[in-house]
């Protein structure tokens, strides 16, 4: 900018001295003074390119800098919106903007049942079963800093302080209030243990949602002391919400914890969190081991998120302690784990097998049924959006009305096909598509979905309601012609649109997605399963199922948790009662089987 600014300034000199010096208008020095006007001029425009080419560079900065995610916690209210704004965006992309409503609400039901209980791939030859009295010692523990963090996170402050036996000379931080990217956090000692226990609370309150929503990939990456020195580098991705807060507590809890552990060297510091908040915890380990007073410090997360990339995730073995309940389906929740789902959902035949259901069952035809009955009985019962509609109702209200078409039939026309297609129009399409590549005996592969039209025996057949036909009309040949067009025209537009709300398929990214692939995040450090296994399969209630389940803990590798495997509990077992009542189902095993041994060693 100044080299700019200085020839510039040297060429507008230049021409100053010559328009003054009465040279412009001379002959004998006329080449010179041509010369000397040309390289004004020359750097002159060179000057004007530069200037526009750093103004362009600034511009693509801070487009670049604006499509950024933040590193860190907003300032300000309206910094926070535009976070949050962004992140809801980002948020109905990621889901709602991508997965159709069949495959929500009926593809991974279909999928869910389809690949049954996968308990057993966590107890595979890669697991490593851990037993014996150490492993029940050491649960213990955990379960008691678990219930400590459960107090914390949904009990009031003082209640956590009594359970845990602190008092307020032992409260060296208290923040309770979270905010967007500024989660809730408290640092205590314990005297007990001759600890330093940092707890973070997880996910309870919309702010700390819309943290953990924000969940866009930024670059973090790990240095690795040794002895005060620098021994190694990880370079990775880590979840962007988790990163922010991670670095925010970071900057109001190194001052205090560095004092704190100058005043009580014998003293640890470990950062326990359930969540969203085991999340933010181990990030937040990461960081305090750079500072060479807290290069001790550990981590124990219980239901972690996915937050950071393997060779990240790899390197906080020796100092990162992760734990997961059964079916807990957070630790393998990320975008690249969703998107394998939505993909073998999307492949499986669960439109296929809807429509299949729908042929067999005869409640729709109960309804309708019922409906026409109480119709034809009470009159006031004639406004269409009060009754449900079906093809065979359509022909009787034609031949009721005559060779006029009536208000209430044109409504029945436009409600008709959201009963018949809701649920056969996706099967229509799914069997489209992936009957090209199985080849089907049903010869399905010339179907085309752009001209999808559900004629009115189409739509009885799929129902199956063979025993609904009424009495034909008595109205003309042409009349009926007429009206069965107008319908069939109907059908195909409602079909259409039906065919895009349930398997929009559409691939385009929206604005607050990134043209970059997204990195696929794992929870980190040594991960301990607590694996729920059938003792027998004779067993066939759910109930009796439960009472025979054997729970085992195991250590199980990484890769396992880049896939999300679906089940009915996969949502209740991430809760932090859940995750304490199987630790105590897992330290009574284990202090039955101590007491076994003992009496065969005797």
């Amino acid at each position: 900018m100044a080299a700019t600014g200085m020839a510039t300034a040297a060429g507008t000199a230049v021409l100053v001295y010559l328009v003054l010096s009465g040279r412009l208008c001379g002959d004998a020095a006329g080449g010179d003074d041509d010369r000397l006007i040309s390289s004004a001029v020359s750097a002159a425009a060179e000057a004007r390119r530069l200037r526009k080419e750093e103004a362009r560079a600034r511009r693509q900065r801070r487009r670049r800098e604006a499509r950024r995610w933040p590193e860190r916690a907003p300032d300000g209210w309206a910094e926070a919106a535009a976070v949050a704004a962004r992140t809801v965006r980002f948020t109905w992309a990621e889901t709602l903007g991508k997965w159709a409503l069949g495959e929500l609400a009926f593809g991974m039901k279909y999928y869910m049942r389809q690949q049954g209980n996968l308990q057993h791939e966590y107890a595979g030859s890669d697991s490593v079963l851990l037993d014996g009295p150490e492993v029940r010692q050491e649960l213990i523990s955990l379960l008691k800093y678990l219930k400590q963090c459960m107090y914390f996170s949904k009990k009031q402050y003082s209640v956590f302080l009594e359970f845990g036996g602190y008092d307020q000379k032992d409260v060296l931080i208290k923040k309770s209030k979270a905010r967007l990217l500024k989660p809730s956090f408290t640092v205590v000692r314990d005297r007990s243990s001759k600890c330093f226990l940092l707890f973070i609370r997880g996910a309870i309150s919309v702010k700390e949602r819309l943290t953990a929503a924000t969940g866009a990939e930024v670059p973090f990456h790990h240095v690795v002391l040794q002895e005060g020195r620098v021994s190694n580098l990880v370079l990775g991705y880590a979840h962007c919400g988790m990163v922010a807060g991670a670095r925010w507590i970071a900057k109001r809890a190194i001052p205090c914890l560095s004092k704190a552990v100058e005043q009580f060297p014998d003293y640890e510091v470990k950062i326990i969190g359930h969540s969203m908040g085991a999340g933010i915890a181990t990030i937040l380990t990461y960081i305090l081991r750079e500072d060479d007073k807290l290069s001790s410090s550990t981590c124990i997360a219980f239901g972690p998120a996915a937050c950071m990339t393997w060779d990240l995730a790899e390197s906080g073995k020796d100092f990162v302690t992760s734990i997961v309940n059964r079916n807990d389906v957070v630790p393998s929740l990320g975008l690249v784990s969703a998107a394998k789902l939505r993909t073998e959902v999307m492949a499986s035949s669960w439109a296929l097998d809807l429509r299949r259901q729908i042929q067999q069952t005869r409640f729709l035809g109960f309804v309708n049924r019922s409906v026409s009955f109480i119709r034809s009985h009470v009159p006031f019962i004639s406004d269409p959006r009060s009754k449900v509609v079906d093809v065979d109702m359509l022909k009787s209200q034609s031949s009721e009305a005559g060779s006029k078409p009536s208000a209430d039939t044109h409504a029945a026309v436009k409600k008709r096909p959201a009963l018949v297609c809701w649920s056969c129009v996706a099967a229509q399409k799914q069997s489209a598509e992936y009957c090209k590549q199985t080849q089907d005996k049903e010869n399905q592969t010339d179907t085309n979905v752009k001209t999808v039209k559900v004629t009115d025996e189409a739509a009885a057949e799929l129902i199956d309601l063979p025993e609904l036909s009424l009495q034909e009309s008595d109205e003309d040949d042409a009349d009926r012609e007429e009206k069965d067009s107008a319908l069939k025209e109907a059908d195909g537009e409602e079909a259409m649109e039906l065919i895009e709300s349930l398997t929009d398929e559409k691939q385009e990214l929206s604005p607050s997605t990134s043209a970059q692939e997204p990195h696929q995040l794992y929870p980190p450090g040594r991960i301990l399963h607590m694996v729920g296994l059938q003792a027998s399969e004779e067993a066939t209630t759910s109930e009796q199922r439960a009472q025979e389940e054997v729970v085992a803990l195991y250590e199980t590798p990484r890769h396992l948790y880049s896939k999300i495997r679906l089940a009915r509990s996969m949502i209740g077992e991430h809760y932090m009662p859940k995750y304490i009542k199987t630790m105590e189902q897992l330290i009574e095993k284990l202090a039955e089987q101590d007491i076994e041994n003992q009496l065969d060693s005797l």
